[in-house]
């Protein structure tokens, strides 16, 4: 997702076909200032190898934020296993935490989500050094907000921002069809659903709710 706010390009998660998508949007070479990761499943950050390696063809000049959600010396570990040598780019990158979006981007309000808690008791029992950090993220300009909730298991941790929203773009796979037709009860926003569709929010969706639209790689939307 491609947001741009006070005069900053911001991707928010870096899927396989980022960089494509980025060349057929423009948004190439020196555009984009940060890359926002909301969590380590593949289809969140695999693109950003491409991406990278995009920029650095494209002898980019400008510096990019990188943002992860966690283990930032372990990424940059896997980055030189791939030969992917931040060190030869014509650009700097600055790794940081995703925690820590608000100190440079204002706009950037991160909600920890409960996406990765369903792997806690696997990560206790094999002592792996995962931390099952997942975020969400209110986004904020010109009096307009934002929610991408990126993907999430339960509705309760939105219940304080619901009310108060422009735009929500909405992880339709991971939670309960019923807390999904919630969103509609809850808020005036206009509602976009991204991710997949469950069956049983599909069938939901034929009966009752008409307000949600289903994301589009193509859609833009302004504020």
């Amino acid at each position: 997702m491609w947001v741009n706010c006070s005069s900053t390009n911001i991707l928010f998660d870096c899927g396989e076909g980022a960089a494509k998508q980025l060349l057929r949007n423009k948004l190439d070479n020196n555009v984009i200032d940060s890359i926002v990761i909301s969590h380590f499943h593949p289809d969140h950050v695999s693109g950003i190898f491409m991406v990278l390696q995009m920029f650095y063809l494209q002898k980019r000049k400008k510096t990019l934020n990188l943002y992860l959600p966690e283990k930032i010396n372990e990424f940059k570990n896997f980055l030189d296993m791939f030969y992917t040598f931040t060190s030869r780019f014509s650009f700097k990158v600055n790794f940081k935490l995703t925690k820590n979006v608000n100190a440079d981007h204002q706009q950037i309000h991160p909600i920890p989500s409960d996406h990765m808690q369903s792997y806690a008791g696997f990560v206790k029992k094999h002592s792996l050094p995962n931390e099952l950090l997942s975020y969400s993220f209110l986004i904020s300009d010109s009096g307009k907000k934002i929610l991408y909730t990126s993907d999430f298991l339960d509705i309760k941790i939105y219940d304080k921002y619901l009310r108060k929203l422009d735009l929500i773009i909405i992880d339709a796979l991971h939670t309960k069809a019923s807390d999904i037709i919630k969103f509609a009860e809850i808020t005036n926003a206009r509602m976009i659903l991204n991710h997949g569709l469950s069956e049983e929010l599909k069938n939901s969706l034929k009966t009752s709710i008409k307000k949600f639209e289903i994301a589009d790689e193509k859609l833009e939307i302004s504020l």
